[in-house]
């Protein structure tokens, strides 16, 4: 069942997608209506799951489940890929490529591939201030603190070495 995402508990789990582009606003609706038909209606083994979702800076999907309420289940989770893959589809997007990397230029969101990445590192356009969004979050709190941190505070720091 849906709730909205500010309700979430904070320990809800989440699992962050980032588009490969910025979605215009036919997509933000039909994402937006599709997710919440889908945690509305999400369940594990027949029973309800209580989840949410949000879209942040127009290229972040984030979808949120209390696992306080309902325990989740693999099947469950395969079924929230099927219906995120039918939205890469259906909005000509990528949500699925986990060597895309965001960053912030300015008021700009960046997104670009893992060896750009890299290559603007060495080439002195990314420091180890630069705001990077770290994807790999695990609870709706880490958005707060983790999500949006200097390179310096990130798994992306690795490639500064």
């Amino acid at each position: 069942m849906y709730a909205p995402f500010n309700e979430m508990k904070d320990s809800s789990r989440i699992w962050i997608f980032q588009s490969d582009k910025t979605l215009n606003d036919a997509d933000l609706d039909k994402i937006s209506e599709k997710l919440y038909n889908f945690c509305q209606n999400w369940t594990a083994h027949g029973k309800p799951l209580l989840a949410s979702f949000a879209i942040f800076f127009d290229r972040f999907i984030v979808l949120a489940v209390d696992e306080s309420f309902n325990q989740l289940s693999g099947c469950a989770i395969d079924a929230s890929v099927r219906v995120l893959n039918q939205l890469e589809k259906e909005c000509d997007i990528i949500l699925f490529d986990r060597f895309q990397v965001a960053y912030r230029n300015g008021n700009a969101i960046v997104g670009c591939n893992l060896q750009t990445f890299k290559r603007l590192i060495k080439d002195g356009e990314i420091g180890l201030e630069t705001l990077v969004f770290n994807n790999v979050l695990h609870t709706k709190k880490d958005l707060e603190s983790k999500w949006i941190v200097p390179v310096k505070n990130s798994w992306h720091f690795q490639y500064i070495k």
